[in-house]
């Protein structure tokens, strides 16, 4: 078959809704994948489900089973409107692939959760879904995480020699030595939305709250010197992390705006200290984070990589499209995770395909 009508879902960290995406892909005479946006949308999560999302890691087993259910069909809602809206011929479409969001991520305990119950969106939509992308990597001592680099390589490649994704994590991948690795690198939107929604706001725009803060120095270093950055990659971080760690520091500067600044230099010194230690030449900078034009000026002063930032399409829906690609590659039984980014014993193929 030379060509594939994908379904993309993702849903990340930062909790502002369902990236769907309609994409084709096909071989070209060089046997290599290309791939055509054909339509994309944002659906934000309404107010009760972002909620019980925000609250999800808090609760009982029982209870979260029956939010993944909820879920799963929530989802399918939103694609049969997403083919609705964009008048898309559902005979067309080959399969579903969604991430689902993730609740728990500790592949060191052995295990990571998304929930968006798989067979509740294959029967909602009457189309074959392919689900639970990361729990197969952790199963073979892998990070199950990051799994978009994959796709940065085999889809995006003219575009950088690096790719870095500034979504609730900031998480890059790189060329060594011919073999791929990623990781990530520190939390970004997953703190500061954290913070600008306890303000009224649901993030800080184009980073202008932040921009006019003053740095504290001493909660800069501190940050600067938590034991993860020392630690080798592969790694992953998770929200676990991030209020273990970094929520607890934020209480050495009271001022909120100085919070922020002090957080943007953060993540700037991190994000430019990963980059320059792997030799990147150019980086493709996608996610959220893409369009906070003050954190880009202080990463593109961090490092001496050239910042490039594609059309708002990639940008925004990027991951989406990566999830599309690893759905397809499990679709054809193709490796789809590279142990050298993950840490896992070996490549595999991963992903549940539920059929309707």
């Amino acid at each position: 078959m030379g060509k594939y009508h994908v379904i993309g879902l993702m849903s990340g960290t930062s909790l502002d809704g369902v990236d769907v995406v309609e994409v084709e892909f096909f071989l070209n005479d060089k046997d290599r994948w290309e791939f055509k946006v054909l339509n994309c949308h944002l659906f934000p999560y309404n107010k009760m489900t972002y909620l019980e999302l925000k609250e999800a890691y808090t609760y009982k087993t029982p209870e979260i089973l029956e939010l993944s259910s909820k879920l799963g069909k929530y989802y399918g809602e939103i694609v049969n409107d997403f083919i609705d809206q964009y008048s898309i011929d559902k005979n067309t479409i080959d399969f579903i692939a969604s991430h689902g969001q993730t609740i728990f991520h500790q592949p060191d305990k052995g295990y990571t959760l998304q929930i968006g119950n798989g067979p509740e969106l294959a029967v909602t939509t009457n189309l074959p879904t392919v689900v639970d992308f990361r729990t197969k990597d952790v199963a073979l001592g892998g990070n199950g995480a990051p799994l978009i680099p994959v796709a940065d390589f085999l889809l995006f490649k003219q575009y950088a020699d690096t790719f870095l994704n500034l979504g609730g994590f900031s998480n890059f991948s790189f060329l060594k030595e011919n073999q791929v690795y990623s990781y990530d690198i520190c939390p970004v939107n997953i703190v500061i939305n954290k913070i600008m929604q306890e303000q009224g706001k649901e993030y800080d725009n184009r980073g202008n709250f932040g921009k006019t803060g003053i740095i504290n120095q001493e909660l800069l270093q501190k940050l600067n010197r938590l034991n993860y950055y020392q630690q080798s990659f592969p790694k992953s971080l998770g929200w676990e992390w991030v209020e273990e760690h970094i929520l607890p520091l934020l209480s050495l500067e009271p001022n909120i705006q100085n919070q922020v600044r002090t957080l943007y230099e953060h993540f700037a010194n991190q994000i430019g200290k990963s980059l320059d230690d792997t030799h990147a030449k150019t980086t493709l900078v996608t996610g959220g984070g893409a369009k906070n034009n003050f954190l880009i000026e202080r990463i593109q002063s961090n490092t001496k990589s050239k910042i490039i930032l594609p059309d708002s399409r990639i940008i925004d829906f990027k991951e989406a499209i990566g999830f599309a690609f690893l759905g397809l590659l499990r679709w054809r039984n193709e490796t789809n995770v590279w142990a050298s980014v993950t840490g896992a014993r070996r490549d595999s193929c991963s992903g549940n395909i539920v059929i309707p």
